[in-house]
């Protein structure tokens, strides 16, 4: 029960994308020729919930999709996921709270290099 509330508190344009990440992993595991009984037991769990990640069940943990990933060696892709330097809105506040004006401060010169 608690997939289907997943599914349905998510915004279509998510519930879109996650079923594409399925279907891709499952365009990997065929084009490397894995079972679906050969990948899940690499993952270790259980061919139904490797389909229900094909599918795009929203209710699939993240561990899942992680396992899946390196299983099918795609795992260091998850490294370029939410990078800070890619977040123009997170540089943007944080630009925001730069001073505009720097001073030096009194111990300056007991700074000896």
């Amino acid at each position: 029960m608690a997939q289907k509330n997943a599914q349905n508190s998510l915004p279509p344009e998510l519930i879109n994308i996650i079923s594409q990440l399925g279907e891709r992993i499952r365009i990997a595991r065929k084009r490397r020729a894995i079972t679906m009984k050969e990948m899940s037991s690499r993952m270790f769990v259980n061919r139904k919930t490797l389909g229900r990640l094909e599918k795009g069940d929203a209710g699939v943990s993240l561990a899942v999709f992680a396992s899946a990933l390196w299983t099918l060696g795609l795992h260091k892709d998850l490294m370029e996921v939410a990078l800070p330097e890619r977040d123009s809105v997170g540089v943007f506040h944080e630009r925001k709270k730069l001073p505009t004006r720097v001073r030096a401060s009194k111990s300056f010169d007991e700074l000896d290099f």
